[in-house]
């Protein structure tokens, strides 16, 4: 064997590890792997007419990739071990209610949506998008009065910062900030 499953996975997983936004754009069916991938992302927009499962269960095989762990985060222990157990497939508009998906668009507005919340997060100051990046996966493994002082840490430095000054510029004057990630 070339290299193990764990290998793999870690390959894969790297996604998760960049320090800016990702967003997994299903634009067709996200079943098994497929789908594993896009949890490995920060958001996920899917076209009205994707299917998206956890099947494993109904190949007879464990999930990988990362499943076990990013699923629950998203629908609870309790969705998840319907999800699992059960292997069904389900349409993007269940996928948004449960919280998998950001968006579940028509295929006409796809593109255009996804690009559309791509401008909208980079419109955002870089620095801090990334600091908030790391502090919400930060959160998930730490206590709150942890996660305050992370958070009184990260704001100070952002305070600092050349994007902090043009953000409230920018509001001051009543325009769109310009930032320039410093």
């Amino acid at each position: 064997m070339a290299g193990s499953p764990r290998d793999f996975y870690a390959r894969y997983l790297t996604i998760r590890n960049l320090p800016i936004p990702t967003i997994a754009a299903i634009n067709g069916h996200a079943i098994g792997a497929g789908l594993c991938i896009a949890l490995a992302c920060d958001l996920r927009i899917a076209v009205a007419e994707a299917k998206m499962g956890m099947t494993f269960t109904k190949l007879g095989i464990h999930p990988g990739m990362g499943a076990t762990y990013f699923l629950p985060r998203l629908v609870g222990t309790s969705r998840a071990c319907e999800l699992f157990f059960t292997g069904r497939v389900f349409d993007a508009a269940e996928a948004e209610r449960l919280g998998i998906v950001t968006r579940a668009v028509p295929r006409d507005g796809f593109d255009a949506a996804v690009q559309a919340l791509a401008r909208e997060i980079a419109s955002s100051g870089p620095l801090a998008v990334r600091m908030v990046k790391k502090a919400i996966y930060r959160g998930v493994e730490h206590t709150l009065d942890e996660m305050l002082d992370f958070e009184s840490l990260q704001q100070g430095i952002t305070f600092t910062t050349a994007d902090a000054r043009e953000g409230v510029t920018a509001v001051m004057q009543k325009r769109e900030p310009k930032f320039q990630g410093r």
